[in-house]
């Protein structure tokens, strides 16, 4: 096999990683989406220490699979980050919703009354 043949080869590979990789990370997006549906405040959307419990975890495996703990903790970091801005969108979402519904709630019993 020449270089260039290799080379396609493994371009190959890292293709079909990359759609395995982004089926699993959708499926944990989906996973944090209904988590979020339980978090009532950012603190809890935030959790610092469960964060640091994940970044912690995924540099142990990274370090175990052969893969440098710096890559692995820096692409978790940016995950966490985005996920994160996701769930405080779905939060402000909930919450906006809620206020309409109290709203609508004050104003029947005010039509009402």
């Amino acid at each position: 096999m020449t270089g260039p043949e290799r080379i396609e080869e493994l371009r190959g590979s890292i293709d079909g990683l990359d759609r395995q990789i982004l089926a699993l990370l959708a499926e944990r997006t989906r996973v944090v989406m209904e988590l979020t549906e339980y978090k009532r405040d950012e603190e809890t959307v935030r959790s610092p220490g469960r964060v640091e419990q994940v970044i912690a975890k995924v540099r142990a495996l990274a370090d175990e699979s052969g893969m440098p703990p710096d890559i692995a903790e820096a692409t978790y970091r940016t995950l966490i980050s985005e996920l994160t801005a996701l769930q405080m969108k779905r939060l402000a979402e909930r919450r906006a919703a809620a206020a309409q519904s109290v709203a609508r709630e004050s104003r029947v019993r005010e039509g009402g009354a």
